[in-house]
């Protein structure tokens, strides 16, 4: 089937998903759940138009080789939904942190939870959950601090229909299931906004030292 004709034609069945770890059809059509895509995969699928526009900003991620970009770099990851079987809806991607960056001082042992997003056509289906359940099932996260910076401007409230304080909170909700509890910091980006926050989950193989350097980072302090 043309991958240009309507997918509201293309219903499908989890049989055709089969190798996805995750795959349920629902009224939109097949869709599966890939918590760690290989960069390989990226040129086959096609980005639905709901993903990187919002009414009041573009997000950087809006092509499918930034995608290829971030899953073939060191430790990156992009778990991406998608329906039936090519059409990418949403996506959770993950990497460590820049260098220059506060939390880069400490290595790899900091990894950032960097972008969550689903096309509004298919928030209705509990997408982003599904997406953050299958990215942290995985070992790899217990020798890690894996964080999120929560930055108000980069929120859909429009397409959301909720207010600030509603959609931090839901945010938090993906979240706090898998460990990660609010945390402060002075870190400036999160600092000039009152809304925003800074979730940090710490992997039970952490060491006391490390978690120790967590804790002073989180106010500019650099253990040597």
């Amino acid at each position: 089937m043309n991958h240009d004709e309507s997918t509201e034609d293309q219903t499908g069945s989890c049989d055709a998903a089969r190798d996805h770890p995750f795959c349920e059809t629902t009224e939109e059509g097949v869709v599966s759940i890939i918590p760690r895509c290989p960069p390989e995969k990226f040129p086959e699928l096609v980005l639905d138009k709901g993903i990187g526009n919002f009414s009041h900003y573009r997000s950087i991620i809006q092509k499918l080789d930034v995608f290829q970009k971030i899953a073939r770099a060191e430790g990156g990851r992009v778990a991406v939904a998608l329906l039936n079987d090519y059409v990418m809806i949403g996506y959770s991607a993950c990497w460590y942190p820049p260098k220059g960056e506060r939390w880069s001082k400490l290595g790899n042992l900091m990894y950032e939870m960097g972008a969550i997003e689903v096309s509004r056509k298919y928030r209705h289906l509990k997408i982003a959950r599904k997406l953050v359940n299958a990215l942290m099932d995985d070992d790899f996260f217990e020798d890690k601090i894996a964080y999120m910076n929560g930055f108000s401007w980069h929120w859909d409230l429009d397409g959301a229909g909720l207010t600030m304080s509603r959609y931090r909170k839901m945010i938090m909700g993906l979240l706090r299931p898998h460990g990660f509890k609010e945390v402060y910091t002075n870190e400036p980006n999160i600092a000039l906004r009152e809304e925003n926050f800074f979730m940090a989950r710490i992997g039970s193989r952490v060491s006391g030292e490390d978690r120790a350097r967590f804790r002073n980072l989180r106010f500019g302090l650099v253990n040597r």
